[in-house]
């Protein structure tokens, strides 16, 4: 099992999950020295570097190698969280090449938009775009509070989305994950569409 663990900007940032998984596995691997200093005092971790122009190459022997390690339970810790941005996506897709049925598991952390937002003292009541400086080539869209999830579906179609999840009462009695749009959701949904 791999484990994409997000350990947030600072130590005091780190989740009890993501201490517990840590705590657990066979093997921690870090991505450099920012990240070595969050986990170092709950676990040596084995740092990995990915400079610029060859990380391709560390990410496929990585990959292999944890191929390789079925059998045990490895964290690669991330900065912030490991689906924003983060080596740990290229990391997943070269292992799901090698091995299509490897088991991945994703730990969130708070991420540098939260953190910033936090400090900024940002409040999100309404709309926002959290993006890159390329926003018209988003390539992923995530809606909160879907009451008419069919809707936003046919508007981020015409926007050239082309896969829609719908996740209901995330961690709540009667959570639902859909692949297909119902007619009506909850306030507690969020939708996550990709191109």
């Amino acid at each position: 099992m791999l484990y994409g663990v997000g350990i947030g900007l600072t130590r005091e940032h780190l989740t009890l999950e993501a201490i517990k998984v840590i705590e657990k596995v066979d093997e921690v691997i870090v991505p450099g020295k920012m990240a070595y200093e969050i986990v170092k005092d709950i676990r040596e971790p084995r740092v990995v570097e990915f400079p610029m122009g060859k990380s391709e190459e560390v990410v496929k022997n990585l990959a292999k190698e944890i191929a390789r390690r079925a059998n045990e339970e490895i964290a690669f810790c991330c900065i912030g969280d490991p689906v924003f941005y983060s080596t740990f996506r290229h990391l997943v897709e070269e292992l799901r090449r090698i091995k299509l049925d490897a088991e991945i598991m994703i730990v969130p952390g708070i991420s540098s938009i939260s953190a910033a937002m936090a400090l900024t003292e940002t409040f999100i009541s309404n709309s926002a775009i959290i993006s890159t400086p390329n926003f018209d080539e988003a390539e992923v869209a995530v809606i909160l509070k879907v009451k008419n999830p069919m809707d936003v579906e046919r508007k981020l179609r015409d926007m050239g989305f082309r896969e829609f999840f719908l996740l209901e009462r995330m961690f709540m009695d009667g959570e639902v994950f859909y692949d297909e749009m119902p007619e009506k959701s909850s306030y507690f949904s969020v939708l996550v569409a990709r191109r």
